[in-house]
């Protein structure tokens, strides 16, 4: 019989601030464990909060076994690594002055706006073990700020969002992004003559495409992407990875919930334009004959299932400007309730975009939607992706591509 415990650790201190006020503080300190079990076939699961008799959860997964549910058990060879990265991003006693002074000095350099929203500092760690030997260990420090802008002549319950998150607390930074962006957004801008104008976005776009991967839609024929296991499908420069290394993917633990550890912590479902890999547990790895991604979660209390902690877009280059050059684009911060065809047409309706030239943010655009081929923006009309675009807080990652502006209000 195969053991496997999986335990999650949460500190978070949370600051809740409305009308550019702070008005709350929550601290939270959460623990969950759960034990899996495998025998001839089967998988028997149990779990608990807070502290408990790990023993006991043990005997209750071992009678689950009785639900015979299967789940291959693959032998595992012994190892350990342990990762911990924790820091005091915020001395606990400077937690609150520090963002109540941010949270005033945003509001004041801002008074067009009413600034809602919240601070966060947590620290995680979670371990697996098995009874092959294998003890892992990774623990991170995050800290996110969320602002929620209304201007205060609208009738909007939001207007405009700015967000952030490091492993490190950069208060005038983050207060002039937070101008620059709402700055940006009084000034009025004309829409790119350009057929197809560059854009610059999140890489959420890329999210249209995930399920895509997922091994049982693709192995059934239900994926956009049938048949491109293997083949090359995008632009040379298009890399989609799944970084677990807690050291470049802020909060990331570098083991999946079966506790697979991929070659130097990621796993490349597209390299280099290639279609490399889908995403699996090792359950569906084994149902449909193809390589372990090392892309399983571990919910609470229940059997491995899909995740995929860490996705993102490799950049190609470290500035927008390396991308772009002089060139006008479309910067857009706002977009919502698109969707895309079986063959990978896109239509994204863009709340919130500006015009971005020289480095900057020259004002609003219009409201618009984007029309686009995920092939294509992926493809022949994908220029890269970037880390530093707008911010100068955080880490986040810009993907740039020529699309179509249509409906353009």
């Amino acid at each position: 019989m195969k053991k496997q415990i999986y335990c999650v650790n949460n500190r978070e201190s949370c600051l809740n601030f409305t009308a550019g006020v702070v008005d709350s503080l929550r601290i939270k300190n959460s623990a969950s464990t759960t034990v899996r079990v495998y025998d001839n076939g089967f998988i028997g699961v149990s779990g608990a909060s807070g502290n408990c008799d790990q023993a006991e959860l043990e005997k209750k997964a071992i009678a689950s076994l009785e639900n015979k549910v299967p789940y291959p058990a693959e032998k595992s060879e012994p190892s350990e690594i342990k990762i911990d990265l924790r820091k005091e991003i915020i001395k606990k006693s400077e937690l609150v002055d520090k963002c109540k002074a941010l949270v005033k000095e945003v509001a004041e350099s801002n008074p067009e706006f009413i600034l809602s929203g919240k601070f966060a500092v947590s620290d995680d760690e979670t371990t697996f073990r098995d009874s092959d030997g294998v003890n892992y260990s990774c623990a991170t420090s995050v800290f996110s700020a969320y602002f929620v802008a209304k201007h205060k002549d609208s009738a909007n319950i939001m207007d405009e969002v700015y967000e952030v998150s490091d492993d490190k607390f950069e208060p005038e930074k983050i207060a002039s992004d937070a101008k620059t962006l709402f700055d940006a957004y009084l000034a009025k801008a004309d829409m790119p003559e350009e057929e197809k104008p560059i854009f610059i976005t999140d890489p959420s776009v890329v999210s249209y495409l995930v399920n895509g991967f997922v091994a049982e839609l693709y192995c059934s024929g239900a994926s956009v992407l049938n048949g491109k296991l293997g083949k090359k499908v995008f632009s040379d420069k298009f890399s989609l990875v799944c970084n677990r290394n807690p050291e470049e993917t802020l909060g990331a633990t570098f083991f999946d919930g079966e506790g697979v550890v991929s070659k130097d912590y990621k796993s490349y479902l597209v390299e280099k334009g290639v279609m490399k890999k889908l995403l699996t547990t090792k359950k569906s790895a084994q149902t449909f004959g193809v390589e372990n991604s090392g892309t399983a979660s571990s919910p609470f209390a229940s059997v491995p299932t899909l995740g995929a902690e860490g996705l993102s877009v490799e950049a190609t280059d470290e500035d927008v400007q390396a991308l772009i050059g002089d060139k006008k684009a479309i910067y857009v911060t706002t977009s919502s309730g698109g969707d895309m065809t079986p063959t990978g047409e896109i239509g994204l309706p863009v709340q919130c975009a500006y015009l971005f030239e020289n480095g900057k943010l020259v004002g609003r655009l219009p409201e618009f939607s984007i029309s686009c081929n995920v092939f294509d923006i992926l493809g022949d009309d994908y220029i890269g992706a970037c880390k530093k675009c707008v911010k100068n807080a955080g880490r986040e990652k810009y993907l740039v591509f020529r699309a179509k502006a249509v409906n353009v209000k």
